[in-house]
């Protein structure tokens, strides 16, 4: 049986371990990667490959500078400038003043790295999430505030629309981003289609107020339309949609509608464009509603007796 003394000098004698060895050997690998991206010009080098790469591409996209933050690990861009022809359109660049993407914890459905990105452009705040996983990737927009009139350069436009919309977006895409699933909501209280012209004529100006979207996917690119519901009683126009869309990501615009529902005008309206009465003179009405099909496409739709 050992001694006192004898423990006493076991617990005396020290032990060398390569483990200390590795953790010094990582822990100065990472300071020289850390002070490598702090003082390297990431911004200059990024600049020059998007040039040499998309020369001669519709899409060249430009920004002033790149930097990294380290304590809550982000990547800054600042005045991201982006080409309409980016997103297949004319007319003036998309513009977002910064861009943050923000490391995430790691998430689980699916299995990836998570981003936080925030943003603003012309003056809209933006906030999404989006993981990159094996294999797919997904978007997420939660409860998202929009001032509809701040993003009248995504459509080009062409088309305006003002008021304030909420929507919840759950976006799942495969890697070379086909929809494999998809959950939409969006809804505003204020909903107004301003006095323009469509088409060579003249609409008036159209407080809708109400609007609300309830659409899924379980079987793209088939999009569910379980709700569509625009205006309230005393709203120029009144609507009441279902059905489905079968949309075309690469050419939204001639995605095939299908949806049935039931649509009604105010006696003002209908004196103020008396093209109403004879478009939907032919068609059964309900409660003072007009019972339509839409088909055609997204783009251009064309009712019809359901």
């Amino acid at each position: 049986m050992a001694t006192v003394s004898e423990i006493q000098s076991l617990e005396e004698i020290t032990y060398k371990s390569k483990i200390k060895i590795y953790v010094y050997f990582f822990l100065i690998l990472f300071l020289f990667f850390m002070g490598f991206l702090n003082f390297f010009p990431i911004g200059d080098t990024l600049k020059s490959f998007l040039k040499s790469n998309l020369k001669g591409t519709a899409c060249n996209p430009d920004f002033d500078h790149i930097r990294i933050e380290w304590l809550l690990p982000k990547v800054i861009v600042s005045d991201l400038v982006l080409p309409a022809s980016c997103l297949g359109q004319t007319g003036n660049p998309l513009t977002f003043r910064f861009v943050n993407i923000n490391f995430n914890f790691i998430n689980f459905s699916p299995l990836g790295l998570p981003f936080r990105i925030d943003t603003e452009m012309n003056a809209q705040p933006l906030s999404l999430y989006f993981v990159q996983g094996f294999g797919e990737r997904m978007l997420r927009l939660k409860d998202q505030s929009l001032v509809l009139g701040r993003l009248e350069p995504l459509m080009g436009g062409k088309f305006k629309i003002a008021g304030n919309l909420t929507v919840d977006l759950n976006l799942l895409m495969s890697s070379n981003n086909v929809i494999k699933s998809l959950s939409f909501k969006a809804q505003s209280k204020d909903l107004q289609i301003p006095s323009q012209n469509l088409q060579g004529f003249t609409t008036p100006n159209m407080k809708l107020n109400d609007l609300y979207i309830e659409a899924y996917s379980e079987n793209p690119p088939r999009i569910t339309v379980d709700k569509l519901i625009v205006g309230d009683p005393e709203s120029p126009m009144r609507a009441n949609f279902r059905g489905t869309i079968d949309l075309q990501q690469d050419a939204i615009a001639f995605s095939p509608l299908n949806l049935t529902g039931e649509v009604a005008f105010s006696e003002n309206f209908k004196q103020s464009l008396p093209l109403v009465d004879m478009m939907f003179q032919s068609f059964t009405q309900k409660d003072g509603f007009y019972q339509i099909r839409l088909g055609g496409t997204l783009g251009a739709p064309k009712p019809s007796a359901p």
